[in-house]
């Protein structure tokens, strides 16, 4: 049986929890790859009249919850823990030295921007519990970042419909492309936010 099945007969035996539990389990690092678990929560809105709003909002809940939980595993277990995930799970190198990438040169913008990156966007929250990040900006950036892709990838499956095809070939084309645009985006403000700090500093 594949994981689109899995999943189907899931939704339909427990309704919102299973989205909520699947979405969490995906940001928890457990292997379901979210590019087919979220258009999927959109296309069973779909053809099963779920209510796309709820199931949106559930699966962002299930998103930091499944981080929150990798940020406290971090946090508690430390660089000995990342050290013996790689040694045991060779394939997670890429995405942790990624994630490491991303939060030295980034900070705290970075648990928003990875959410967007492919291996590096569960990680992260190992990472930034490793890095003892306070738990609070870890949570509303989080928050941000899995909003912006859980509300993509469930709105595309919506729209789109049952064509799993079509929706990786959107991902593979428009993904790098919105990082681009979100990083920008998080530059500007960040410029922003300096030049008003200036001119509040030359008014005092």
């Amino acid at each position: 049986m594949n994981l689109e099945i899995l999943i189907q007969n899931f939704v339909l035996e427990y309704g919102l929890f299973s989205i909520f539990l699947i979405v969490a389990l995906e940001y928890a690092n457990i292997p379901l790859p979210s590019e087919i678990v979220l258009p999927f929560a959109g296309i069973l809105s779909a053809e099963y009249d779920m209510n796309i709003f709820l199931v949106i909002f559930v699966s962002i809940l299930g998103g930091i919850f499944g981080s929150i939980t990798n940020y406290y595993i971090g946090y508690k277990f430390g660089n000995p823990f990342l050290f013996k995930l790689k040694e045991k799970f060779p394939k997670t190198k890429r995405a942790i030295k990624e994630s490491n990438k991303w939060m030295e040169k980034y900070n705290k913008i970075s648990v928003m921007i990875t959410r967007l990156v492919p291996l590096a966007r569960t990680f992260i929250s190992i990472v930034a519990g490793v890095n003892r990040m306070n738990i609070y900006s870890f949570t509303i950036f989080s928050s941000i970042g899995i909003s912006i892709w859980n509300i993509l990838l469930i709105s595309m499956g919506y729209i789109v419909g049952d064509n799993m095809d079509k929706i990786s070939y959107i991902l593979s084309s428009y993904t790098k492309v919105l990082i681009v645009l979100f990083i920008i985006l998080v530059i500007g403000f960040i410029i922003f936010r300096k030049k008003q700090k200036n001119i509040y500093i030359e008014k005092e």
